[in-house]
């Protein structure tokens, strides 16, 4: 059982049109409005691959019943903690002639404590189905990265695997603690641990040095279709040719979900990084919703992806 985390969940509103014209009236193609969220779209991605997981985190407001129905109708059982606060929307613009890609991020209501401890309590008692818990996305107010900490020593006292997929300052905040992964979101940002992740030769050195504080496994990434894997023994670089595919959002946590989904019965980095590449390509071409089109299709495009061990 895998259970994923998300703090701060939102709808994703995505309007698709040709072109943007900044400053004009612009009008979308075609809208969607879909649950998202680092732990939930991993949480998507995952229940399609067959594998049993649960979603949960903080929901509120009147749209949550229905962000909760489209989970479970994707296999996703959830288990969320309802606050006296309205679900956040980010909205995506995407423009399919530059194929470009401009994310509106709201910041979210704050958290009451009496609502952090109910999830603190609801998190240990999940922590006895679980076998890997993972932990996405950003924080809402009220929720500080310390918080994080104490649900991943919580889960190293039962011995429940953490997968950690969070911004840097939220990753420092927990180094230390035992990670089975930790893949930084890198979006919006080229530098991570003071050095930069574009330059492929620095990359061992980031893998490295968050490796020697508690971690198995890291992986990186600076573009969607591009990463670097990486454990005290190996080192593997990755990549798959989207051709025009859009860069959309849940592409890189469907990379994750795919990942280790793989990586948990076959134990080979290589293996699993093509297994992801395929998911996140199957996802970027999926025009409804932030997973993958299908496992035929993942099993079909992984076997497109390069991967070649470095070290």
């Amino acid at each position: 059982m895998i259970v994923t985390v998300t703090l701060n969940p939102a709808y994703d509103h995505i309007l698709i049109l040709e072109e943007m014209d900044p400053g004009q009236l612009n009008r979308a193609s075609t809208t969607m409005r879909i649950p998202g969220g680092k732990g939930v779209n991993v949480a998507c991605s995952l229940a399609l691959l067959g594998e049993e997981v649960i979603a949960t985190g903080f929901l509120g407001g009147s749209v949550s019943r229905p962000f909760e129905e489209y989970l479970r109708k994707v296999g996703v059982t959830t288990n969320f903690i309802y606050t006296n606060t309205e679900l956040r929307t980010d909205f995506f613009v995407m423009e399919e002639k530059k194929n470009r890609q401009t994310l509106l991020v709201e910041e979210g209501s704050a958290i009451e404590l009496r609502y952090i401890n109910s999830f603190k309590t609801n998190f240990e008692r999940l922590l006895g189905q679980a076998d890997i818990i993972e932990i996405g996305g950003s924080l809402p107010k009220g929720v500080s990265p310390s918080f994080v900490k104490e649900l991943i020593i919580l889960a190293n006292k039962k011995n429940v695997k953490v997968v950690l997929n969070v911004q840097e300052h939220i990753l420092k905040e927990c180094l230390g603690t035992k990670l089975f992964i930790a893949m930084p979101d890198l979006r919006g940002c080229e530098n991570i641990m003071g050095k930069n992740v574009c330059k492929l030769n620095l990359r061992p050195l980031i893998s490295k040095e968050i490796m020697d504080k508690g971690t198995e496994i890291v992986i990186l990434n600076s573009e969607s279709f591009k990463y670097t894997v990486a454990n005290k023994d190996e080192l593997w670089e990755g990549e798959i040719e989207a051709g025009k595919a859009p860069i959309k959002i849940g592409v890189r946590d469907s990379l994750l979900a795919g990942f280790i989904y793989n990586y948990k019965s076959s134990g080979n980095l290589g293996e699993a990084l093509k297994y992801g590449l395929g998911c996140a390509l199957s996802t970027a071409r999926n025009k409804k919703a932030n997973q993958p089109n299908s496992i035929k299709e993942v099993e079909e495009l992984r076997l497109m992806a390069k991967v070649r061990k470095v070290s």
